[in-house]
């Protein structure tokens, strides 16, 4: 006699979970990277202050906010945010469980028309940038293959900066 139960675990609610965590880890690294990361720093600065963006699933997934507070880039939540500046919609769970786990890079996503933009192109150009120096920091090379064009080369202080960034940037933001 098999007993039944209201509790079925969904593959959607794994990767509702793991996008959020996705997107608050690379929250958590902007804002770590933009206190000491000079090219992460560069791209920001011309933003101006309180200048916010947000990368949201649809129709009702996580969302990725962060603002420009001051010189640095500040990690506001995973909570759908509408008076953004930029707004990245991604158009659906499944979508950006394939960026988050390294199966597609953003330009692919871009080129299959599974990403709208609302906002100026080249705010949208900067924030990808900035995503993908993040993603240099947050992946070994051999997952990076499949999201950047190129690798990042891992010098000694970069190798620092990563440890940095895993570390207290992760727990802390800092």
């Amino acid at each position: 006699m098999a007993i039944l139960t209201d509790i079925n675990p969904k593959r959607e609610d794994v990767k509702y979970h793991a996008v959020k965590v996705g997107f608050m880890a690379l929250g958590r690294a902007l804002q770590s990277a933009s206190h000491f990361e000079k090219e992460v720093v560069h791209e920001a600065s011309s933003w101006n202050e309180g200048f916010a963006f947000s990368m949201d699933v649809l129709p009702a997934g996580p969302s990725l906010v962060v603002q420009k507070q001051g010189n640095i880039l500040k990690f506001l939540g995973t909570e759908k945010r509408a008076e953004s500046d930029l707004i990245v919609e991604i158009q659906d769970l499944d979508t950006a469980f394939k960026m988050i786990t390294t199966q597609a890079g953003a330009h692919h996503v871009f080129a299959e028309n599974k990403i709208a933009v609302t906002g100026n192109i080249s705010d949208s150009m900067r924030l990808i940038r900035l995503i993908y120096i993040i993603e240099g920091y947050l992946f070994p090379s051999f997952l990076n293959k499949n999201i950047l064009k190129k690798s990042p080369k891992m010098t000694l202080q970069k190798q620092l900066n990563r440890l940095h960034i895993f570390t207290k940037g992760m727990l802390f933001g800092n």
